[in-house]
């Protein structure tokens, strides 16, 4: 069953340092859209690597992208040259990058961040503006259909200030 609320809060429980991105971060921007995946940027190093086997250790985490689903919790042995993560857990599919598309690595995507409180944690949010600059240059037909309303969003905020 698909919880991705739960695993959300189960990754700021954790001592992941990770900003929230995608689908989720366009609903906590404003956006209408319903999302059918968890998407975060993270330093994917072996410390924070070990962090996330730990935390999702029990929700059965295995590999989506690879033809027989292996165990993130035992593949790969070397977590050293990882850049991303593409999993399926029982709360729902996450996946883990460490550079944003057309924005740029962690540290920039942190540097800019919006924080907020969601489940008594403060929780680091991609900014609207690297939001639309990031969904833009994947240029998919949904991410486009998504800039359009946040783009409305920022323009009524603006108009708001």
């Amino acid at each position: 069953m698909q919880s991705l609320g739960n695993l959300l809060e189960l990754l700021l429980n954790a001592n992941i340092n990770f900003v929230l991105i995608g689908g989720f971060a366009s609903v906590v921007h404003g956006s209408s859209m319903v999302t059918q995946d968890l998407d975060i940027c993270m330093l994917v190093d072996p410390k924070q690597v070990e962090e996330m086997r730990r935390c999702l250790s029990a929700f059965h985490p295995a590999h989506r992208m690879t033809s027989k689903k292996l165990s993130f919790l035992q593949f790969p042995t070397d977590t050293a040259n990882l850049r991303n993560i593409y999993l399926e857990t029982d709360l729902g599919v996450l996946d883990v990058v460490s550079e944003v598309t057309g924005v740029g690595s962690f540290d920039r995507v942190c540097a800019q961040a919006d924080e907020i409180e969601i489940f008594g944690k403060k929780c680091k949010v991609i900014s609207l503006q690297d939001l639309i600059t990031s969904k833009k240059a994947l240029g998919r037909a949904k991410d486009l259909a998504v800039v359009r309303e946040l783009e409305i969003i920022k323009k009524t905020a603006r108009l708001a200030d």
